[in-house]
């Protein structure tokens, strides 16, 4: 009779925080506030503009105090994700329209403050991509606690005391949220919305709690107390699991554990590999606050920092001041490991509301990455300016993304020249020899990299758009997902071709797409000659691991078979059969690319 009440329900999701956890369900299902349209007397429109005002500073003192909290906690890097909170709080376009429609519509300032977030919220929503759509959660956060305060509420809903150790379900759970749960009865999350750069997945991970998102279990028949597993490596929920699912996940659980230790002692060692071939191994970040996993785990430096998520959650854009002490922080942090900062990667599905981006056909061949800055200098150069200021304090290193010809890199230049002049006009200290790279991610760069070598302090192979454009496949497009294939001979005969130029011209190259986690593509860009392999924190000591378990010259034979085949399915098959094994007797995982 139990058994056929509470059947066994697998659920598929996103893995956004590394763990395995088994315990009891909680539900956590918040209650919202309802907001009503009211309106004032005209008389009354400075008096209301006054509440708003009053609950703006209330919110962000409470803001404030979970910033402090979660610095006291876990550290002040995984605090630095409620500044956002703030900047978003005070947005002064959004407000603007808030004070607008108290003062010409004589709306409430709770209905006002509502509507305005509602509109951002829907603009989050229809974005292309997922990176938008990550910071919902962030946006209902700062909406109601707004509301909350100006309905002068002294007990918002406060979260769970969790006495006893569950696994957490929400459908939308926001960061102060989670923040407030009983760190040690959390087990594990397991939640409907937001994605890997989610803030609320951001936190799970540093405070090392097993997360799982995009698990749509709401219509599945649910009761508090049932036993769950949630698997943060593989992205799975099981609801009600079988006997034979709570050992199985035990032993995982015991095996990661014992796999964890293992590879924390080669934390502080080289990545070198067993004939002495020293290969950088460093990673790709999206938000200052994950500059402590880089440490962590190991890494050799930032290679990638997407410096677009300052411009990301917000209706206006970030001030040079702004960048400037997010990217200083990097610099001082990881100093004096390199920190390489892509300029603003706009575009495709990466959406700056600022900048009006809506509407195209084709947004990922279209107005994005440098087409972008060049059109928008002043953006561009307050950019330029806060990245050079920011080289002052450490190892800071400039990208130009999606290069397709020589004049878009020289124009690039140009501007980061006159910078340079304005900075030492003004008499600001910056970076004055600052190395200056370009990404390879079209195939016009890699027929053009000769070229683009002479002008280059380094090159950064961008693997997710170079397959793409080279097999003309969009890859979130699901009718023809099953031809995005990275290990085709064309992707992986130009990454030879760029680096053989590279080498010729006496600059370095990183790969800094996807495929730099994965050991079969690793192994064969070590074998081509790459510099650096630059990576998401969590996989960079499997690699190191990879990296000490093989010879160079073993990687370069890898390299010359590969490319002498002619379709993916030879390679892959080829890569399987010859070192499945080998990986497997040093531990190393295949995640897929």
């Amino acid at each position: 009779m139990g058994a056929l009440s509470h059947p066994r329900v697998l659920l598929r999701g996103i893995a956004v925080s590394p763990g395995i956890a088994i315990g009891p369900v909680y539900l956590f299902h918040p209650e919202r506030r309802e907001v009503v349209k009211r309106l004032i007397p005209p008389d009354k429109t400075e008096a209301e503009s006054a509440r708003l005002r009053k609950a703006l500073d209330r919110a962000q003192k409470e803001i404030q105090g979970i910033k402090i909290r979660i610095s006291d906690d876990v550290g002040e890097h995984e605090a630095r994700i409620f500044d956002s909170h703030i900047l978003l709080l005070r947005d002064e376009e959004i407000l603007a329209g808030v004070f607008r429609d108290i003062q010409e519509n004589h709306y409430g300032a709770e209905y006002a403050y509502y509507r305005r977030m509602n509109e951002l919220a829907d603009r989050f929503d229809t974005a292309a991509g997922g990176f938008l759509k990550e910071r919902m959660p962030d946006l209902r956060d700062v909406a109601m606690r707004v509301i909350d305060a100006l309905m002068l509420s002294e007990n918002p809903q406060a979260a769970p005391e969790l006495a006893d150790p569950v696994i957490v379900l929400s459908r939308n759970l926001t960061p102060s949220e989670l923040s407030q749960f009983n760190r040690r009865n959390t087990l594990g999350l397991c939640v409907e919305a937001g994605g890997k750069t989610s803030h609320v997945a951001i936190l799970a991970r540093s405070l090392e709690i097993p997360a799982v998102s995009g698990v749509a279990w709401n219509k599945v028949r649910l009761e508090p107390g049932r036993p769950v597993i949630v698997d943060g490596n593989g992205g799975i929920a099981i609801l009600n699991p079988s006997l034979r699912d709570i050992k199985e996940y035990e032993a995982r659980r015991a095996t990661q554990l014992a796999e964890t230790r293992e590879l924390a002692a080669l934390r502080d060692l080289d990545p070198i590999t067993r004939d002495g071939k020293y290969i950088s191994l460093a990673a790709n970040i999206e938000l200052p606050a994950e500059v402590d996993s880089v440490l962590e785990y190991g890494g050799g430096g930032v290679g990638l920092y997407r410096s677009e998520f300052l411009f990301l959650t917000r209706e206006g854009l970030p001030s040079e001041e702004e960048q400037y002490q997010a990217y200083k922080f990097l610099a001082e942090r990881l100093a004096p490991r390199p920190v390489v900062i892509r300029t603003l990667d706009a575009g495709g599905d990466k959406l700056v509301p600022a900048l009006k981006m809506d509407g195209e056909r084709n947004p990922y061949m279209g107005w994005r990455s440098i087409r972008v800055c060049l059109r928008n200098p002043d953006i561009f150069k307050a950019q330029l300016r806060a990245i050079l200021r920011a080289g002052a304090s450490g190892n800071v290193r400039l990208m130009f993304p999606m290069i397709s010809n020589l004049q878009e890199l020289r124009d690039a230049k140009r501007m980061v020249e006159e910078v340079r002049e304005e900075l030492s006009a003004s008499g600001t200290a910056f970076a004055p020899n600052l190395e200056i790279g370009c990404m390879i991610e079209v195939p016009s760069a890699v027929l053009l990299a000769e070229e683009l070598a002479r002008e280059v302090d380094f090159f950064s192979i961008g693997t997710n758009d170079l397959v793409q454009f080279t097999l003309a496949v969009d890859r979130a497009n699901e009718r023809v997902a099953d031809l995005f294939e990275p290990q085709s001979p064309a992707v992986l005969r130009q990454i030879q071709s760029v680096v053989d130029t590279a080498r010729a011209q006496g600059i370095p190259v990183s790969i800094c797409g996807e495929m730099a986690a994965d050991p079969y593509s690793a192994l064969v860009f070590i074998g081509m000659g790459v510099d650096e392999l630059s990576m998401s924190p969590g996989m960079l000591l499997e690699m190191k691991r990879l990296v000490r378990s093989v010879s160079y010259a073993e990687a370069r034979q890898c390299a010359r078979a590969v490319l002498r085949l002619t379709t993916a399915d030879e390679i892959n098959r080829w890569l399987h059969q010859r070192f499945q094994d080998k990986l497997v007797k040093a531990g190393v995982r295949r995640v897929g690319v």
